[in-house]
């Protein structure tokens, strides 16, 4: 074993795992399945770890499974910078082979040659093993193959596999007794080590029949009987239906055929390279893949059943045939009159095919339900105290394949689950009796695999993942939706129970219009780039928070036309939703606030039009001091759980909060502090700029979600540079001496750390100078924002613009009921309707009242103290209510 990946592995071991190192073992390693400190593994040669807790748990995991970021880039590792004579051309592919596939390079030796394969589109290159195939060749890609998609191998231009094999060099299949023929060069490759003749199909699809007729040729030209066919095809839905159909085909050009067929163990599938690695390629291994073979060729269903009851010798159980359920029970009593007609003497032994034929006569089938049902895996929500069964119904046509949910109680009962059966899947009819739904889930559900469920979309913390509906991103890698409809992210199987969020999320580069920041720049100007950076900040809400603690507001006001609804809905577009621009809260009840809240992360959530006013009617405005929280990532909302006890349900907030209105936010200091203000007019609207916002509009999330991946992927060298340059900017704008709230300069230098990152160095979207201007336009925002916060309520100052004008009438105080002189001379009691009276009587114009209560509670130029106090008035002689104030000249 290589000395260097034996020592990386060895620190994962010990790190990741918490592994102790005893003797010639590693031990006391948690187990990822079942989290108890029973994994164990040989320390000199660290490649299967076990679980020791054989009843209760048993998994085995091999190291590629746990760490496979050491098994990712092979010429890093085994570079031939600076090599000699002495050094092997094939060091690389030699490492992967040995260490990736666990060959033994010796057997292989001359069978590959180690090549490169560059991708002009993508950019990038990685090294490749090399094998030869019919006119040409085909290659494995070795180095971080993820960044290649989902190609992961490459056929030669112009090689033409069809209807021919890969072999191993040196081997005469016309003397082989059967050929097992597999799927993958390393499939076939894994077999030979265990002394197995085999070759590749390369693909499940090939039927190899030229290679067939010149074996056949050369068997009859040596007068050999033909070998046997063993059909080794991936386990998947294609390799087993491409199996039955090769089976056939063969068999009719005079070949005898038979199967092998790898169970389903664990999260996925496992292949014959797989099984040789966690050595599971034992005869008696290969007698238990070659029995599941024989169940899918089987010629019928009573066929079927009588292997499975000569394998396990149960008198009743249920089995699927051709996608149909059926019940086979053994009739002891048929059976053994069969058996005494057979043998003639009653104590006489039955031969083998004596016994098969007493068995054929003996054993009754019936068809429990006309579709095959499947169960997948177990999902649980541990907040809400929810669980399902996530199941696949496949049918004997050639309709698709239906996946939905069961819960506990549609699976308790025949009855309950019929009705389930037929709601979820189009003329699927359950026929059977409780009792055989019972045995069928007892079968299905035993040590069934869990996968873990979030109730968003977007980022997981806990998994660190981006989890959408097609596609997960984690550590810059893109994981598609497997068969099964979960995410497989190396240790963990994860999906999302949220269907209220549509992403539609463009994984090509093709089509990508990587030019949209600079048509965003053309179009808005700075404040275009502003709302862009905030939308790519989103994308990090969670990590930022967890690094900063906190993630401001954006706010998107204007004046009707200018171009508010066209920028976000384009926004959107980034992250593939269409069609959208946000959620009008005032319109919505708290419960379904709440959910839209908690139903994204590292995503924005949008509030719009929640500034209407209508005249006559009392309009329920939304109350701005609800998201105090979201700031800092807290529960927006807390319900009661439906159970017995005192349990509360606090989701936290994960997204970020953006507001596009035709007002300004009213609302409290605390909320206006953590808001990034942004005002679009349609004065610098022109000809030109409304061309490209026009362009902007016919753009979909087809030609710009990939900037979403984008994004994600590069989330390491983002999130470095954001960290080193936020803190710089909100130092600087802290140091401003018009900026005297520390949290204006914290959310506005957050957002010039985002703006950053779309230019050079980042994502490298937009020009130096597009950033440039957008930095100072932000320090000018931040400078307006704390004068905002300093200045009154429209409504107040016009209050006290009144009030001035009426106390400047005449020297003695006309509206201060408190005597200027007293003990109370620095205070200001005002008598509202009072107030009202004397502006009445001058031809003033004064706000209603319902808006001054409301708004006069802020007033900071003279600070609100108290309203509704008895005063002893010095205007009136007698006791009335006043809203009480300090004097401007006493405010700190």
């Amino acid at each position: 074993m290589n000395r260097q990946l034996h020592h990386d592995i060895t620190e994962r071991l010990l790190h990741d795992l918490a592994f102790k190192q005893e003797g010639r073992y590693l031990r006391k390693g948690r187990c990822p399945r079942c989290e108890k400190r029973e994994l164990f593994v040989a320390a000199d040669a660290p490649w299967m770890v076990k679980c020791g807790r054989e009843n209760n748990c048993g998994a085995q995991f091999h190291v590629k499974e746990l760490f496979p970021d050491l098994f990712d880039d092979w010429s890093e590792r085994y570079s031939q910078a600076g090599s000699t004579d002495t050094i092997s051309p094939t060091a690389v592919a030699d490492a992967y082979l040995a260490y990736g596939r666990g060959f033994d390079l010796p057997r292989i030796a001359g069978w590959y040659t180690q090549e490169s394969y560059y991708d002009p589109q993508r950019r990038i290159g990685t090294a490749t093993v090399r094998f030869p195939l019919a006119n040409g060749y085909w290659q494995r890609l070795i180095d971080k193959p993820h960044r290649f998609g989902r190609k992961k191998a490459h056929v030669g231009f112009g090689t033409d596999y069809a209807g021919h094999w890969w072999q191993p060099p040196g081997v005469d299949l016309a003397a082989a007794e059967e050929i097992w023929i597999t799927e993958g060069i390393f499939d076939a490759i894994a077999l030979t080590h265990h002394d197995l003749v085999a070759v590749s199909s390369i693909s499940s699809g090939n039927y190899p029949d030229a290679a067939l007729n010149t074996l056949a040729d050369a068997c009859a030209a040596a007068g050999k009987e033909r070998p046997l066919l063993v059909w080794a095809l991936d386990s998947d839905r294609a390799g087993r239906r491409y199996t039955l159909k090769h089976v056939k085909r063969a068999r009719e050009a005079g070949w005898r055929c038979a199967a092998a067929q790898i169970p389903a163990a664990g999260r996925g599938q496992r292949d014959w390279n797989d099984c040789h690695q966690r050595g599971e390629l034992s005869k008696a291994h290969l007698k238990e893949y070659r029995y599941h073979g024989a169940l899918l060729v089987a010629p019928n269903a009573g066929s079927k059943a009588l292997l499975m009851y000569q394998h396990n010798e149960r008198r009743e159980f249920p089995f699927a045939y051709r996608n149909r359920l059926f019940w086979f029970k053994l009739d002891l009593d048929k059976y053994e009159k069969a058996r005494k007609d057979l043998a003639g003497d009653e104590d006489a032994p039955l031969t083998p095919e004596q016994r098969e034929k007493a068995l054929k006569q003996a054993g009754a089938i019936a068809e429990i339900a006309n579709c095959n049902v499947t169960a997948l895996y177990y999902l649980a929500n541990t907040v809400t105290d929810e669980s399902w069964y996530y199941f696949r119904v496949d049918f004997p046509h050639d309709g698709a394949a239906v996946k939905n949910t069961f819960s506990g109680n549609q699976l308790a009962s025949a009855s309950e689950f019929k009705k389930r059966l037929l709601g979820i899947a189009p003329g699927a009819i359950w026929t059977g009796s409780s009792q055989q739904l019972d045995k069928l889930l007892r079968d299905q559900l035993s040590a069934i695999k869990t996968v873990a469920t979030i109730d968003y979309v977007g980022y997981s913390k806990e998994h660190r993942a981006w989890v959408f509906a097609d596609l997960a991103v984690q550590s810059g890698k893109v994981h598609k939706l497997n068969s099964e409809d979960y995410f497989d992210l190396g240790k963990t199987a994860l999906k999302s129970l949220s269907q209220s969020t549509p992403l539609q999320i463009n994984e090509s580069r093709e089509g990508y219009r990587d030019d949209w920041a600079r048509l965003v720049w053309q179009a808005y100007g700075a404040r275009g780039v502003i709302a862009a950076a905030f939308w790519l900040g989103s994308l990090f809400a969670e990590q930022i928070r967890a690094e900063q603690k906190s993630f401001p507001f954006l706010e998107i006001v204007g004046e009707a036309g200018a171009g508010k609804s066209t920028l976000i809905e384009f926004l959107w577009k980034l992250v593939g939703r269409n069609d959208y621009e946000g959620f009008d809260p005032s319109k919505a009840t708290l419960p379904a606030r709440a959910r839209n809240f908690a139903q994204v992360s590292n995503l924005p959530v949008v509030l719009i039009e929640s500034d209407r006013e209508q005249d006559g009617l009392r309009q329920r405005q939304f109350d701005w001091d609800e998201l105090k929280t979201a700031y800092n990532g807290r529960s927006i909302r807390a319900r009661g759980m439906k159970n017995a006890g005192n349990d509360t349900y606090e989701p936290p907030f994960r997204g970020t909060i953006a507001i596009s209105q035709n007002a300004p936010v009213n609302a409290s200091e605390a909320i206006l502090s953590r808001i990034v203000h942004l005002r679009f007019t349609r004065e610098y609207q022109t000809p030109d700029t409304r061309a490209v916002a026009e362009q902007l509009e016919r753009l979909s999330s087809e030609h710009l979600s990939r900037f979403l991946l984008d994004a994600i992927t590069a989330e390491k060298h983002l999130l470095e540079l954001f960290c080193d340059r936020a803190p710089q900017y909100i130092e600087r704008l802290a140091a401003l001496p018009e900026i005297r709230m520390h949290r204006i300069a914290k959310c506005h230098g957050q957002l010039m750390g985002m703006v950053q990152l779309l230019g050079p160095g980042g994502l490298d979207l937009l020009p130096r100078e597009a950033i440039v201007d957008t930095f100072a336009l932000l320090e000018h925002m931040a400078r307006e924002r704390q004068q905002a916060i300093n200045a009154d309520h429209p409504i107040v100052q016009e209050f006290w613009d009144a009030f001035d004008y009426i106390e400047g009438l005449r020297e003695a105080s006309t509206l201060n009921h408190y005597n200027p002189d007293g003990r109370d001379g620095q205070l200001i009691a005002v008598n509202l309707k009072h107030f009202e009276a004397e502006a009445t009587a001058r031809g003033l114009r004064v706000p209603p009242s319902t808006d001054l209560k409301r708004h006069l509670k802020t007033s900071k130029v003279r600070r609100f103290i108290e309203s509704n106090r008895a005063v002893h008035s010095t205007l009136l002689s007698r006791t009335v209510k006043c809203w009480i104030f300090e004097k401007e000249k006493n405010r700190s």
